[in-house]
């Protein structure tokens, strides 16, 4: 309980400082440390403000964007997922109607979307500056915080220090896909 509370107020403290820099018109001093995201709000407006453009709600399910960073050789995001009577596990179980799959406990998991229960969410389509991602990507439930998925890019082709970011998130039962679109810088770890 205590950690939680340190965070909290760490993070809290690291937002106030970013805000007072953004509304001084600096971000030369903005700690290293800081995700794109945190960076990207502290140069708008408040970070409040900003932090719920990152969350979309629709059919009575919420996502929300987070943890994004990128040091050049891994991208890396969270999707948290809220909502009412949603599945317990998050990333969707189920295998597109279109695979090409032969083993039979695979193919009971694939079921057409009209059937499909309503809440997990699909892997996300990611787009860099427009263009579909070709990399490698992981996915699963994030250990550290419930109802939250992680996925981490390697094998990256050389992107650049910075761009638009477009994450593409499906959800099941629902038909329209979620959309995402955040600055990325990348941060350099060893600085």
């Amino acid at each position: 309980m205590q950690q939680t509370s340190f965070k909290f107020t760490f993070l809290k403290q690291v937002l106030l400082t970013a805000s007072a820099f953004a509304i001084l018109g600096t971000g030369a001093a903005l700690p290293k440390f800081m995700s794109p995201i945190a960076v990207a709000a502290s140069n708008t407006k408040p970070a409040q403000a900003a932090s719920s453009k990152l969350s979309l709600t629709q059919n009575g399910v919420t996502l929300k964007l987070g943890d994004v960073s990128y040091d050049g050789k891994i991208l890396s995001f969270s999707i948290e997922r809220e909502g009412k009577n949603l599945p317990k596990q998050v990333l969707s179980p189920y295998i597109p109607m279109d695979a090409k799959i032969t083993n039979k406990s695979l193919k009971k998991r694939m079921v057409p979307e009209k059937d499909q229960k309503k809440g997990y969410i699909k892997i996300p389509g990611v787009l860099i500056e427009g263009n579909k991602l070709k990399s490698f990507g992981m996915f699963g439930d994030k250990i550290s915080k419930k109802n939250t998925i992680e996925a981490i890019y390697s094998k990256l082709d050389s992107l650049p220090d910075s761009f638009e970011m477009t994450v593409q998130v499906g959800v099941t039962g629902i038909s329209k896909p979620f959309e995402f679109k955040v600055p990325v810088k990348k941060v350099n770890k060893g600085s």
